[in-house]
């Protein structure tokens, strides 16, 4: 439904490519994420870790960061965008 890529500390010709790796991942490891469950996931060769978050009612976040991001704060962010994404949309 959503989605906000930040990749501006990576070259112009890079972005396209990454955006699409970025997508796919989130979107497999969102899909296979039970209801209810967090998960983190190390990406292929290390380059990263995907942060899931899927709710009882389906709805699921992502985050795709470097290995040094804290996974507590990346759980607080997906809460938070969970949060803010069901006050500005509801249950529709």
């Amino acid at each position: 439904m959503c989605s906000e890529c930040d990749l501006s500390m990576l070259y112009f010709f890079q972005r396209g490519m990454a955006k699409e790796h970025v997508n796919f991942n989130a979107r497999l490891i969102s899909s296979r994420t039970p209801p209810g469950n967090k998960q983190t996931i190390v990406l292929e060769e290390g380059i990263g870790v995907c942060y899931c978050w899927t709710t009882g009612d389906g709805l699921s976040a992502t985050a795709v960061c470097d290995k040094e991001y804290p996974e507590r704060a990346a759980f607080i962010m997906l809460s938070k965008l969970m949060m803010q994404f069901r006050d500005e949309f509801g249950n529709n």
